[in-house]
C-alpha cells in the first residue's frame, strides 16, 4: 500500500510500504478524506517540536474513514461504518488519563506525529477510539473532527459566557471553526482578524459578525489567538475587559516568545489559557454536534486533491490565494 512519509528535511514521498498488521482491539480504516494543515508542514520541514515527532513521519492526523476488519476481539463498530479517531492514543494507567485529562497522557502517543498518519491506502486504529458517525454527516464536514476537536477542547477550559464579545485573531481553518463553535455559546458578538479581506465570506459563513485585517479599539471578554502571531498574544492583553480571557490556540513555532505586561495581566484579573490536542471527552462532545446537525463545517473544504497530487496540496497550503480554507487530499 501507499503510504505518503517524510524525514523531516523538507520534503515528503508517497511510499509503498507494507499493510498495517492488526493487533488485538484494532480496527482496519481506508481513509476516505485527509485534510492537511500548517501543522504538517512543521512535521515536513521538521521545524516543530522534536518531543512530539517520530522520524520517519506518517503524515494524517486529520481524517475520516470506513471501517474494513476487525482485529482479535472487536466486532464494533460495524465493517463499513464511517468513523474519526482521537487523535491522541491515552495509555489509561497515568494520572492525567485516570483524570480524563487524555490530552495530556504522559505517554504521549499521536496519530499522524509519532504512530502511522492516515495519509496512506490503510490505518490501524484503537477500536475503542473511534467514533461512528450519522450517515447524514458529510465527508468534508468530517474530515474536520480532529480540529474542531481542538477547538472543542479549548472551548471547555475556557467556557464561554453567554452574552460574551469575541474576538478571534486567524482566519485559518483553527479560527474559522472556532467562529462556528463560538456561536453555540450565544454570544454578543463575533469579530475576527484576519490576513486577507478575500476571508471575509467564508468567515461570515463561520458565523463571524464583522471581519478586519487591522486592530480594533474594541474591548472583549474572550480572545482567541488562533494565529500563531507573538505581536498579536502581546496586544491583547490590553484588549480584554478586567475578568477576560486569551486563549492561546495558535502555534507560533518552537521556542517563540511574546512579551506580556504582568501588572496588566495581574489588575486587569485576567486569565490566559493555553490548550494542548484534544482529550477523548472533547472527541465525544465534537461528534455529538456533528452527528446531531449542530455542527456542519463542510462550507470550510475549499481544496481537494488526490493523494498522488500532495505536492499541489502543499504548494496550495502554502500559497492558495483567499478564499481558502481545508485542503483536502482524497484517497
Amino acid at each position: 500500500m501507499k503510504s505518503l512519509i517524510t524525514n523531516g528535511d523538507g520534503a515528503a514521498e508517497l511510499i509503498e510500504i507494507p499493510p498495517p498488521l492488526l493487533n488485538p482491539g484494532e480496527l482496519l480504516v481506508a481513509p476516505i478524506f485527509i485534510g492537511i494543515c500548517g501543522t504538517d508542514l512543521e512535521i515536513i520541514s521538521g521545524e516543530g517540536d522534536p518531543e512530539y515527532v517520530k522520524y520517519p513521519a506518517s503524515l494524517g492526523h486529520e481524517w475520516v474513514g470506513r471501517v474494513i476488519g476487525h482485529g482479535v476481539g472487536i466486532a464494533e463498530p460495524a465493517i463499513g461504518s464511517r468513523v474519526v479517531v482521537t487523535g491522541i492514543i491515552p495509555c489509561k494507567e497515568c494520572f492525567e488519563c485516570k483524570n480524563g485529562n487524555t490530552n495530556r497522557c504522559l505517554i504521549y502517543d499521536e496519530i499522524g506525529f509519532t504512530r502511522p498518519g492516515a495519509a496512506a491506502d490503510l490505518i490501524a486504529v484503537p477500536a475503542w477510539l473511534a467514533h461512528v458517525l450519522d450517515e447524514k454527516v458529510s465527508d468534508s464536514s468530517a474530515v474536520l473532527a480532529e480540529p474542531t476537536a481542538v477547538v472543542t477542547q479549548a472551548f471547555m477550559k475556557s467556557r464561554p459566557r453567554n452574552g460574551s464579545r469575541i474576538l478571534i485573531i486567524g482566519d485559518g481553518t483553527i479560527g474559522l471553526i472556532s467562529a462556528t463553535i463560538a456561536k453555540t455559546y450565544n454570544p454578543k458578538l463575533i469579530h475576527m482578524i484576519g490576513l486577507k479581506k478575500e476571508q471575509e465570506d467564508i468567515a461570515e459563513l463561520a458565523g463571524v459578525d464583522a471581519f478586519f485585517t487591522e486592530a480594533t479599539k474594541e474591548k472583549y471578554d474572550l480572545i482567541i489567538e488562533a494565529a500563531g502571531s507573538t505581536s498579536r498574544i502581546s496586544e491583547s492583553i490590553s484588549q480584554l475587559v478586567r475578568g477576560g480571557t486569551l486563549l492561546l490556540l495558535g502555534y507560533p513555532g518552537n521556542k517563540k516568545f511574546a512579551s506580556i505586561v504582568i501588572d496588566d495581566v495581574i489588575n486587569g484579573d485576567l486569565n490566559i489559557i493555553g490548550s494542548f490536542g484534544s482529550s477523548v471527552m472533547a472527541w465525544e462532545k465534537t461528534v455529538e454536534m456533528l452527528n446531531s446537525g449542530v455542527l456542519d463545517l463542510g462550507y470550510l473544504v475549499t481544496h481537494k486533491f488526490q493523494l498522488t497530487e500532495f505536492s499541489d496540496a502543499i504548494e496550495a497550503l502554502k500559497f492558495a490565494p483567499a478564499p481558502r480554507g481545508k485542503i483536502v487530499l482524497v484517497i
